[in-house]
């Protein structure tokens, strides 16, 4: 599909994968879109940025540089130029559109294909042939309301919700102060509320527009409104100043002050500077209030991304209530869109509507609208929803976790698979999710190993998926995992989403015969497990979790030296995690799992893999959350028992300072004591085996990749087997559990 794109201040359209109907979603064929001139000015300047050299000479990207260098050396380096100078990053503008449904996705009920919509949200309501569009920020168009009209519908949002915190009643008067799009329509809805509305602008064009759609309404230059206002209100001034203009000085704020009256109103819709008199305030006592964009809703993931929509009883406007309210008015012809519309441009000419808006000419156009190639036709057929989960397989046969049986030369495959063809050159990799540690640290990984090749990216925005691909070289860049499952070039799929996709996009590519690396954890849920771990064994493909730290040269090396030596171990594995605040997406149950599930599992393979024993007992305290710097389960100590007698205590904690190194492993058995420093370097003390230090961290990232090259190709793997994996995970939920009080002793 097409999408306009920004880049280096101008505006491209060009071709990205077309997004998905994943959960709550709903997929739009968009017919028309509003350019809102401030906002997209804004962000098209914010595409122009500073020279590379300029970037990479500022004393924050030196230290970043020198980061990288430490902890990925010159290839990371490396890589991360050759992005670099594949360009600088694209945005994705727009967040006012109207089209007609062409799928949903799971949990959308009540918006059938075909159903004409009005769509809002940056980042959602983009200008593109096809939107992905949260529920919540959908409304359904009345009848009766052109498309590009209905377009406007997030705009007039905004508006709606600078009119709502006013406060206003029938009669009482209201100044409105900027009449670009969202002042006239501001006005507008005031007056169809019964309230007396005079508007100024510094435009004298544009006062004139609003005049000739009936309001007293006036440029700065022809009437002072420190004049206009009290003839109009007999003396009394404004009852509410609704501020839409934008300006970075205070002179209209306090312009806004003075034309208030005592115990009046001034809300904020446009970006103005804040300046203000405390004199003007004071003296009046006068209430300032902020308008948020839509209302109620915004920016809150909970009800924009998650779709939990707040009771009307007790929030009765939201922004979606508010969208809805707005076209009500349209369809009763109390807002007058039309005589606000002054072009209208197909797609392909989005460069010329940009060099509109930034005013080419001295021409200042109000609604600069894009028309769609096939957008205003109704769909036909809908299209079956994407996103959903992977058809269900017949129950594996039973798992129980044992000790990890990883080795190079082990007698019997215990998870036989159908290894690659010897002629084939690369190994073809997928990646599933292109997050900052998929491009941080499998991506060198990959270009490093002559093994591989990358050959696609999934990503869930369009433009996402194709900045990846185009900073990258990849060849191919979509927003669905099964786009890319009937890929020749495509053997492998790496799944680096966020957690609670981990166990459905697995299934799915395994389901499809490919060979799967799936980032920790695993899954979400320990039901979970078994199926998984069935569908590989069924189809007989590799299947690895990311429990990299397995493959350090420091963890073979401890490995080795643990071998040589009798009886049961105690070791101490202190991770200084560092904090992450309360809302972040880690912490969610049903997303990111907590810090157990997302981050813990790799401390608990390792302690199995270093141990070598089924684990047998776990009891865990945590400190109780503060709501401040203690988030629920972020830090606790461990004790875990093992069935050879060993005993392991692990203290995680968000609370330490990030100068500290992240992890350090201390491990005592047979008069010999062994220490791991942040995989840096191993000190061996009093025993067989000598110590190794590395040039920089290596967390076997490479070491994973080149164990799953073998693998693949039939040869000696130490590899993770099925059942070391399902021991680690369900060793983690035991942790969770214990953390969070519930007995796990055996």
């Amino acid at each position: 599909m097409k999408q306009v794109l920004l880049r280096d201040g101008r505006a491209v359209v060009e071709e990205v994968p077309a997004p998905a109907a994943e959960a709550g979603r709903v997929l739009v064929r968009t017919a028309f879109s509003v350019l809102s001139a401030g906002t997209e000015r804004a962000v098209l300047a914010a595409t122009e940025g500073a020279s590379l050299i300029d970037d990479a000479t500022s004393p924050q990207r030196l230290r970043r540089a020198l980061e990288i260098l430490r902890d990925e050396g010159p290839g990371g380096v490396v890589d991360r130029i050759r992005a670099r100078r594949a360009g600088p990053p694209e945005a994705a503008p727009g967040y006012a559109a109207a089209g007609f449904v062409q799928a949903v996705g799971r949990g959308v009920a009540d918006l059938p294909p075909g159903t004409p919509v009005a769509c809002a949200g940056a980042g959602y309501a983009s200008h593109a042939e096809m939107i992905a569009v949260p529920r919540n920020l959908v409304v359904p168009v009345p009848p009766g309301v052109a498309l590009e009209e209905a377009a406007f519908t997030t705009i007039g949002a905004i508006a709606m919700q600078g009119v709502r915190r006013a406060g206003l009643q029938v009669g009482e008067c209201a100044v409105v102060l900027g009449l670009g799009l969202v002042g006239s329509l501001a006005a507008q809805v005031l007056r169809a509320s019964g309230v007396i509305v005079v508007g100024f602008d510094a435009d004298g064009t544009r006062a004139a527009r609003a005049r000739a759609l009936g309001f007293d309404a006036w440029d700065l230059a022809a009437r002072d409104p420190r004049d206009e206002v009290p003839r109009v209100t007999g003396g009394l001034l404004a009852d509410a100043v609704v501020v839409c203009a934008a300006s970075k000085g205070s002179e209209v704020t306090n312009l806004a002050l003075r034309l208030c009256r005592r115990k009046g109103r001034v809300v904020l819709v446009g970006d103005v500077g804040l300046g203000l008199e405390r004199a003007l305030l004071y003296e009046k006592e006068i209430d300032l209030l902020m308008s948020t964009s839509y209302g109620p809703g915004r920016y809150d993931p909970e009800y924009e991304e998650k779709g939990n929509d707040y009771p009307p009883a007790y929030v009765r406007w939201t922004e979606n209530r508010n969208m809805g309210s707005f076209l009500r008015l349209v369809a009763d012809g109390r807002v007058r869109l039309r005589p606000l519309i002054d072009r209208v441009l197909p797609l392909a000419e989005a460069g010329a509507a940009y060099d509109l808006i930034a005013g080419a000419g001295g021409e200042r156009p109000l609604g600069v609208v894009l028309r769609y190639p096939e957008g205003t036709a109704r769909p036909g057929a809908p299209i079956a929803p994407a996103g959903g989960s992977p058809s269900e397989t017949a129950a594996g046969h039973p798992v129980t976790p044992a000790v990890d049986a990883t080795s190079a030369g082990r007698a019997a495959d215990p998870d036989p698979i159908e290894p690659l063809p010897p002629g084939m050159a690369t190994i073809g990799v997928a990646l599933c999710g292109a997050g900052a540690f998929v491009k941080a640290a499998h991506l060198p990984a990959l270009r490093a190993h002559a093994g591989f090749t990358v050959s696609a990216a999934i990503a869930a925005t369009p433009v996402s998926a194709r900045d990846t691909a185009r900073r990258h070289a990849i060849p191919r860049a979509a927003t669905r995992l099964a786009e890319v499952l009937d890929d020749a070039t495509v053997q492998l799929v790496l799944v680096g989403t966020r957690h609670h996709l981990h166990a459905a996009q697995a299934r799915e590519a395994l389901e499809a015969g490919r060979h799967v690396l799936v980032e920790k954890p695993l899954c979400l849920e320990e039901s979970e497990i078994a199926p998984i771990l069935a569908t590989a064994r069924r189809v007989r493909r590799m299947l690895a979790v990311g429990f990299n730290r397995r493959y350090s040269p420091l963890t073979r090396r401890t490995r080795e030296v643990l071998a040589r030596l009798e009886g049961p171990l105690v070791a101490t594995y202190r991770v200084n995690a560092g904090a992450l605040p309360p809302g972040h997406w880690a912490l969610d149950p049903g997303e990111g799992g907590g810090r157990i599930l997302g981050e813990c599992c790799h401390f608990v393979d390792l302690l199995l893999h270093l141990v070598g024993a089924p684990l047998t007992m776990v009891e865990a305290r945590a400190l109780p959350s503060d709501g401040n710097r203690v988030v629920r389960s972020d830090s606790f100590v461990a004790t875990l028992g093992f069935a050879d007698g060993s005993r392991a205590a692990l203290v995680y904690t968000g609370l330490g300072d990030p100068g500290l190194a992240k992890e350090r492993i201390e491990i005592f058995r047979h008069g010999t004591a062994l220490v791991i420093d942040d995989f840096t370097s191993l000190t061996v003390h009093g025993g067989p085996g000598g110590s190794l230090s590395l040039p920089r961290q290596d967390k076997g990232i490479a070491g994973q990749w080149e164990a799953i090259a073998r693998r693949l190709r039939g040869e000696p793997s130490d590899l993770i087997t099925l059942e070391a994996i399902e021991a680690s995970m369900r060793g983690t939920f035991r942790l969770d559990r214990a953390v969070r009080g519930e007995t796990c002793a055996s």
